[in-house]
């Protein structure tokens, strides 16, 4: 049956894929002829999403290294490279940015129930001076950067956001005072309402950067708590705080070195810098796009999170502020992955050393741990 089911999406991908080509190769020559095209109504666009939106079985939705795969297989656009999505695996609503130019990217709506054929939401512009969303409707937003949600996109600020979901009024949300809304959001906004905010990081030479960077030491030996993170919910304005340093996120690259002996290089220098990756391609598992995760379940929406250094895995209710920790090692843990099956399940696989560790069912592990915290008080 799960071959079946299988064999019938991927047929469904490939005729999603065929009918894009052939609209691409249609419309060749009317593209050269008038490049501009006309803005369509939020009503008219709205109902695009609609008629691609089906009934069928859900399926799995996978972040992967080249940009996204439905159902165990990958799934490409052909005018360009995916470079980031969000979905909500409950409903199979995808929102993916395809890179189009050096500059430029295209924001598509994509259902993964439905008949795999994409619409274009919009494009973002980047510039100097940020980066522009405009909608196909002709709606125009600019800010700092440009993330997709399962129904639309958030356009952030350094102190605020504006979700635009097409056919509908665009929502805006303010950020706590002495926070700015992280440039990566790795959970989905549309079906949570929660979205990441990070502390601003202090003044170069100030005493408040030598006390950010003490406590950012005392977080990873587990002396103190770091507070560089929340999350925040955008109507409620309710924040949950992640025990997550600003500064967890940095690369280090020595440069000028000269080998001192056959053990030790003695360099001129080291340039820090903040990136998502090692210098050899590897995932900085320090950085906070790898270690937050938050999204809609059948009980609400939850988040998985690696805090107290690298040391624990917490599960949290986001609506109850309450955490239970799955996973942990004194030593740390070196990576860890969450994936939510369709029917909201989240499980979780961990490095530990050199183990692994998976934890089946994210939420019956937190309902357990809640349970023993009972018994004890």
């Amino acid at each position: 049956m799960q071959q079946q089911m299988q064999q019938a999406f991927i047929a469904r991908m490939q005729a999603g894929t065929q009918k894009i080509l052939n609209g691409q190769m249609q419309n060749q020559p009317l593209q050269q002829a008038a490049p501009v095209q006309q803005a369509i109504t939020e009503e008219e666009l709205a109902q695009k999403i609609v008629s691609v939106q089906g009934e069928g079985q859900p399926v799995k939705i996978e972040r992967s290294r080249d940009g996204l795969r439905i159902g165990g297989a990958p799934y490409l656009d052909p005018e360009g490279e995916i470079t980031n999505f969000s979905a909500n695996a409950l409903t199979g609503d995808i929102v993916y940015a395809v890179k189009v130019g050096r500059d430029q990217i295209k924001m598509k709506y994509l259902s993964a129930v439905g008949e795999l054929l994409p619409v274009t939401i919009g494009t973002a512009t980047r510039s100097a001076a940020g980066q522009t969303f405009r909608s196909v409707t002709g709606q125009t937003i600019s800010g700092n950067s440009v993330i997709g949600t399962s129904k639309g996109v958030l356009v952030t600020r350094e102190g605020s956001a504006f979700h635009y979901v097409p056919g509908n009024a665009t929502t805006s949300a303010i950020v706590p005072e002495g926070y700015r809304v992280a440039p990566l959001q790795k959970g989905d906004f549309a079906s949570t309402g929660y979205m990441l905010i990070e502390k601003l990081p202090p003044e170069e030479g100030s005493v408040a950067e030598l006390g950010s960077i003490v406590n950012s030491l005392g977080s990873s030996v587990g002396l103190a708590e770091a507070d560089g993170y929340m999350l925040l919910h955008a109507k409620t304005g309710k924040t949950v705080k992640l025990d997550i340093s600003i500064e967890d996120k940095d690369v280090q690259q020595m440069y000028g070195c000269k080998p001192r002996n056959s053990f030790i290089n003695e360099c001129a220098g080291m340039n820090v810098y903040q990136s998502m990756y090692e210098l050899d391609g590897s995932r900085n598992t320090g950085h906070y796009f790898w270690r937050i995760d938050w999204m809609d379940t059948p009980k609400g929406p939850f988040a998985v999170v690696q805090e107290a250094g690298t040391r624990k895995i917490n599960v949290i209710d986001l609506e109850q502020d309450q955490r239970v920790t799955v996973l942990s090692r004194t030593l740390g843990i070196n990576s860890h992955n969450v994936e939510q099956a369709p029917d909201g399940t989240i499980s979780i696989e961990a490095r530990m050393g050199f183990s692994n560790k998976r934890v089946d069912d994210a939420l019956a592990a937190y309902e357990k741990g809640m349970q023993k915290l009972a018994q004890k008080d």
